[in-house]
């Protein structure tokens, strides 16, 4: 076994280890000690940044939680991206032009349970989420193939998209005061993404038979187990 594998495996399982020693604390506690946490607030609102090396698939962004003791919480989770990618392709020896517009839309939401520990101006958490997404990926060409400038030619390829899966997850906050706060948070998810049925249409202006062929395109699906939120930072706000 290389270093590289060997040194990924160690940090894996060092990982896995942490997570589950921190979320079996959590749910054994029951008794807090005095912090500077306000108890009579019933309601958190936070955001979520993660660094340029985290490539993670879920990546939420914004969070609600309410808390319904001082021990647990209902929280739910949101996010949504939208990437659009234009390329324009340009006509050999003339001075036609072409485009290719690609769109990617993902929007997820979890709602999940958290038990809570505090310690002083921290509070150390664990629980489960379940988590649930919407999209689509889109692509259009007017004037070409995706390859070649064709001034006749256009195309649309349409496919929704759904993810669903499940998530474990153990986090810190810290409290510089009584409402407002830091923390982190990693966790274990298994998600599937399922591509639905789409269709690919292309359509040939010039053609004296059928200027309109449509493909189905049939549905597939991809599952990731994937330990995630390294270096993600939240900045949150208890009400």
């Amino acid at each position: 076994m290389s270093y590289k594998v060997l040194n990924n495996f160690r940090l894996r399982f060092f990982s896995f280890f942490f997570l589950g020693a921190i979320i079996l604390f959590v749910n054994a506690s029951t008794f807090g000690q005095d912090t500077l946490v306000d108890k009579s607030t019933t309601v958190s609102i936070e955001g979520q940044v993660y660094p340029a090396f985290n490539a993670d698939i879920y990546t939420p962004q914004f969070k609600v939680r309410l808390n319904l003791n001082d021990h647990s919480a209902i929280r739910l989770n949101s996010s949504f991206s939208r990437d659009v990618a234009y390329n324009e392709i340009l006509e050999i020896g003339g001075n036609g032009v072409g485009s290719v517009e690609k769109i990617n839309s993902m929007y997820t939401f979890a709602l999940g349970y958290e038990g809570q520990k505090k310690i002083k101006n921290a509070v150390i958490y664990g629980g489960i989420e379940g988590v649930l997404g919407f999209g689509r990926n889109d692509e259009y060409g007017s004037r070409t193939d995706s390859i070649s400038f064709i001034p006749d030619v256009n195309y649309n390829y349409q496919r929704p998209v759904q993810q669903m899966g499940v998530r474990i997850f153990s986090g810190l906050d810290y409290y510089i005061g009584s409402n407002l706060y830091f923390g982190t948070e990693m966790g274990l998810s298994l998600l599937q993404t399922n591509y639905n049925t789409g269709s690919y249409n292309r359509e040939n202006v010039s053609s004296l038979t059928d200027p309109n062929e449509t493909t189905i395109i049939a549905k597939s699906k991809v599952s990731h187990l994937s330990f995630n939120g390294i270096g993600v930072i939240r900045v949150g706000w208890r009400f």
